[in-house]
C-alpha cells in the first residue's frame, strides 16, 4: 500500500512557456547512515509543517513554478522486522563489549543471542543460565537494535521524493534548497542526505516513481512514527503561513436524521449541509420544530440571504410571511421569485422609501377602529403609547407625557370608533390629530362633548394644569413623523390598507421597509408592537383555525433600542398563537438584557456566521465546549454554524454552508413579471396616489371636526363636505 502526500500549491503552467522549456531539479532524500539510528523526534510547538508550507507559499505557479513533496510510506511486516532485530543484535553481539563496557553473552544452552535478548526483556533472568553469569542491560540491547525496539511501534519503510521546477534553473535550484532546508530540522542521530540522480536512466527511474507512485527507494530506510508524524499530521494552528487551506476548526457532524429539503411544506430550508455518508445536500428543519430563532454574525456574511430563502420557501408552501427590511435590499431580491399566481393575490408591500407624489402607497392608521369593538380601544391606546414612547425612549422618566399620549390616543379612539358606527370611516382621525388634539384648544373643546364624560374629565381638570411642560414631550414624535411625505402618506390617511392581523389570518406574505426617513426606529417599533397586538387578538380564533405566520427582523438591535420589551413578548406569549419570529443580529451583547434572554431561552435555532472573539464567546458558552471561540471567528463567508430543535431535542452545533436565493429557487426566477406583480400589490393594498392623500390630510382636521359637529368645514377645506355632515 502507497500513500502519496502532495503538499505542493494548485497545478500551474507558465503562460506562452510549454513543459519543456521549464527547468526541473530533483533529489531523492534517503538515511545518510544505517536506519536503526534515529532522526530527531519532531514535537507540534513549533509546527514541522511551518517551515515546508512557507517554502511552497512562494512558488509563483502563475509562472509555471512547482514545488513537490512525495512521501511514500509502507507498513513493514512483523515477521521482517523481527528479522532485522535478530540480525541487529547479532552483529552488536560480534562487536564486543557495549558501550557500557558490558559484552552480551549468552550460549545456545542459554539462548544464544536471542536468549539475551529474551533476558533483557524479563527482568535479567534467563532459563537454564548460572548465577553468576552477566547478563545484559536493556540500556545495551537498545544499542544493539537502535530504534527498533519492541515499544517503538509501527515501522514503515519510506520513499521521499522532492521536485520543483521553475523558468529559470537558479530558481529552480532555489525551490530545492528550501526544501532542503526543511528536511535538515530532522537532524538528530541520524539524518537526511539529499541523492540527485544524474544518469539519463536515473532520471527516468526517478520520474516513474514520482508520477506513479511505484515504491524502489534507493536504499533500504525504515521509520518510525515518531520520526513520520511530523509531516503526515494535518497543519495545527501553531503553522501559520498563508498557503495553509484551514480546516475551520473542530465541529460536531451533522445529525444523521436531519431532513433533506426538496421543496416539502412541513420543512424550513437551512442550508448546505455535509451529511454522514460525505455528501452535501439542503438540510432543513421541522416546521413544527422551528418556533423562535436567532441569527448573529457579522455585516454582509449571508443573514438576511438565508432569511430571504426561508422566506421564499414558506410563501411558495402557503404560509404566511412578515418580513422587516430596513434597508429594502433584501425585497429588491425577492421579487423576481414571488411573481407567480398563487402568490401575487397575496402579497403586499410597504415601502416607505418612495416619496414621489404620483407614487402610489398603501396607508396605516394604528388608532382606525374599523372591525372593532369597544373592548378593542384599550388594545389600540396601549399599542400607539408603548409604541411611541419605547422608540423615544422615555421609559420611567415621563410620565405625564406617557399619560397625555394615552389620553389622546384614547379619546380619538373613541370618536373613530363613534365614526365608524356612524358609516364613516374616512372620517377617522390618525396619528397626525394627537398633535392637533394637544395644541388646538378650540378643535379639542368642540370635540370633547362627543366623549364619555369619563374621558372628558381628564381634558376639562387635570390636562390644563400640566399641558405647558408635557405636551412638546409628546408632539415631538408626531413632528418627526411629519418631516417625511412617505410617513405622512403612510400614517395619514384614515382608513387603512395594511391590517397585520387580516394578514396573519389569511396568511399574506408581506415585505415591510421602512427605509428612506429619520423616523425608521419610531416606524418599525410601532410596526412590532402592531405585530404583538394583533397575535394576542388570535384568542378569538380557535388554535385549530390559526394558520402559521413567519416573522423576521432584521437589524435587531437597532430595532431593540427602540422597542424594549415588545419582541421578548413576542417569543414569550405568542407561540399559542402560532406567530414564530426569527431575529438577525450582527452583535447580541447589545441587544437588551430583556430581549437576548428571551431569545435565547425559547429558541429552536441558534446560528452563527463569522463574529468577533467576545461574541464568538459568548454564542459559544451556549453549545457547552463544542464549539471553540477560535473556529466561529474563522468561519468563511456565508457559512455559518448552528444548532436547531430536531424532532422535540436540541442538536448539536453544526456546519452550514449558506446558499444563494439564485441557486435554490432559480427555478422560480421571473424577472419579467415584476411589473405584474407591482400591478397586483396595487390591488392587494388597494394603494393610492401619495399626493391624493397628502392632499386629503391637510384637511382632514376639519373632516373630522365637521363630522362630529355636523359643521360644515371651512370654505375650500373639504372637497365634498356633504361626504362627512349628515
Amino acid at each position: 500500500m502507497t500513500t502519496l502526500v502532495d503538499l505542493s500549491k494548485p497545478r500551474g503552467t507558465m503562460p506562452g512557456k510549454s513543459p519543456s522549456s521549464l527547468y526541473v531539479e530533483r533529489a531523492e532524500l534517503t538515511l545518510a547512515l544505517p536506519d536503526q539510528r534515529p532522526l530527531a523526534s519532531l514535537g507540534l510547538h513549533p509546527d514541522p509543517l511551518q517551515q515546508l508550507a512557507t517554502a511552497l507559499s512562494g512558488v509563483r505557479t502563475e509562472d509555471g513554478e512547482r514545488a513537490d513533496v512525495v512521501l511514500d510510506v509502507l507498513p513493514v511486516p512483523e515477521r521482517h522486522l523481527a528479522r532485522r532485530r535478530r540480525r541487529l543484535l547479532a552483529v552488536a553481539r560480534r562487536r564486543g563489549p557495549s558501550a557500557y563496557g558490558e559484552r552480551l553473552t549468552g550460549t545456545l544452552s542459554t539462548g544464544g543471542v536471542m536468549g539475551s535478548l529474551t533476558a533483557a526483556w524479563n527482568g535479567g533472568r534467563t532459563s537454564g543460565g548460572s548465577r553468576g553469569e552477566r547478563l545484559p542491560r536493556m540500556t545495551d540491547v537498545r544499542d544493539g537494535v537502535g530504534k527498533f525496539e519492541p515499544s517503538a511501534g509501527p515501522v514503515f519503510a519510506v520513499q521521499l521524493l522532492l521536485r520543483t521546477q521553475a523558468g529559470h534553473p537558479q530558481a529552480a535550484r532555489t525551490r530545492m534548497n528550501q526544501l532542503l532546508a526543511v528536511f535538515a530540522a530532522t537532524s538528530g542521530e541520524n539524518y537526511l542526505k539529499p541523492r540527485r540522480p544524474r544518469s539519463q536512466r536515473a532520471i527516468s527511474s526517478f520520474d516513474r516513481r514520482f508520477t506513479t507512485g511505484e515504491f524502489r527507494p534507493r536504499r533500504r530506510q525504515w521509520m518510525t512514527v515518531p520520526e513520520l508524524c511530523g509531516f503526515l499530521k494535518p497543519p495545527t494552528r501553531s503553522c501559520t503561513a498563508s498557503s495553509v487551506v484551514r480546516s475551520g476548526g473542530v465541529v460536531p457532524p451533522a445529525p444523521a436524521n436531519l431532513p433533506v429539503y426538496t421543496g416539502q411544506r412541513d420543512l424550513v430550508p437551512l442550508g448546505a449541509v455535509t451529511y454522514p455518508d460525505g455528501r452535501e445536500r439542503i438540510g432543513a428543519a421541522r416546521v413544527q420544530d422551528l418556533l423562535f430563532a436567532l441569527v448573529l454574525g457579522k455585516s454582509g456574511h449571508g443573514k438576511t440571504e438565508e432569511a430571504l430563502v426561508q422566506a421564499i420557501a414558506l410563501a411558495h408552501n402557503g404560509y404566511g410571511v412578515w418580513f422587516l427590511d430596513p434597508h429594502g435590499e433584501a425585497w429588491a431580491r425577492a421579487k423576481p421569485y414571488l411573481t407567480h399566481p398563487h402568490i401575487t393575490s397575496r402579497l403586499w408591500e410597504i415601502n416607505l422609501a418612495e416619496a414621489e407624489e404620483d407614487q402610489l402607497v398603501v396607508s396605516w392608521n394604528p388608532l382606525s377602529m374599523e372591525r372593532r369593538k369597544v373592548s378593542d380601544v384599550q388594545k389600540v391606546v396601549r399599542a400607539v403609547t408603548e409604541g411611541i414612547a419605547a422608540a423615544q425612549d422615555w421609559g420611567d422618566h415621563a410620565p405625564r407625557a406617557r399619560t397625555i399620549l394615552a389620553r389622546a390616543a384614547q379619546a380619538l379612539a373613541l370618536l373613530n370608533l363613534k365614526a365608524v358606527r356612524e358609516g364613516h370611516p374616512q372620517a377617522q382621525a390618525t396619528l397626525f390629530q394627537i398633535r392637533t388634539w394637544l395644541v388646538d384648544e378650540e378643535w379639542r373643546e368642540a370635540l370633547l362633548p362627543y366623549l364619555p364624560a369619563s374621558a372628558r374629565d381628564y381634558w376639562e381638570k387635570t390636562f390644563p394644569r400640566i399641558a405647558n411642560e408635557a405636551v412638546p414631550t409628546v408632539t415631538y414624535a408626531i413632528d418627526r413623523l411629519d418631516t417625511s411625505p412617505a410617513l405622512q402618506g403612510f400614517f395619514g390617511s384614515p382608513t387603512s390598507g395594511y391590517d397585520v392581523r387580516e394578514a396573519m389570518d389569511t396568511s399574506q406574505v408581506v415585505f415591510v421597509c421602512p427605509s428612506g426617513s429619520e423616523a425608521d426606529g419610531l416606524v418599525a417599533c410601532l410596526l412590532v408592537h402592531d405585530l404583538h397586538r394583533a397575535g394576542l387578538s388570535r384568542q378569538d380564533t380557535p388554535r385549530e383555525q390559526r394558520a402559521t405566520f413567519w416573522a423576521w427582523i432584521d437589524e435587531l438591535t437597532a430595532l431593540d433600542a427602540s422597542s424594549k420589551g415588545f419582541v421578548a413578548a413576542i417569543c414569550e406569549q405568542l407561540r399559542k398563537y402560532e406567530v414564530r419570529l426569527t431575529g438577525m443580529t450582527q452583535m447580541v451583547l447589545r441587544l437588551s438584557a430583556i430581549t437576548r434572554q428571551a431569545l435565547l431561552q425559547n429558541r429552536s435555532l441558534l446560528a452563527t456566521c463569522a463574529a468577533d472573539h467576545d461574541e464568538a464567546d459568548f454564542i459559544v458558552r451556549r453549545w457547552n465546549g463544542q464549539v471553540s471561540a477560535e473556529t466561529v471567528t474563522a468561519l468563511p463567508k456565508y457559512h455559518y454554524i448552528m444548532s436547531l430543535t430536531l424532532d422535540g431535542e436540541p442538536t448539536s452545533p453544526f456546519r452550514v454552508r449558506g446558499l444563494p436565493v439564485e441557486e435554490v429557487f432559480a427555478h422560480y426566477n421571473n424577472a419579467a413579471g415584476v411589473k405584474a406583480l407591482d400591478a397586483a400589490i396595487d390591488t392587494n393594498l388597494q394603494r393610492r396616489r401619495l399626493g391624493d392623500i397628502l392632499e386629503a390630510l391637510e384637511r382632514l382636521n376639519d373632516v373630522v371636526l365637521a363630522h362630529h359637529t355636523r359643521r360644515r368645514p371651512a370654505q375650500g377645506s373639504a372637497s365634498d363636505p356633504t361626504s362627512v355632515v349628515d
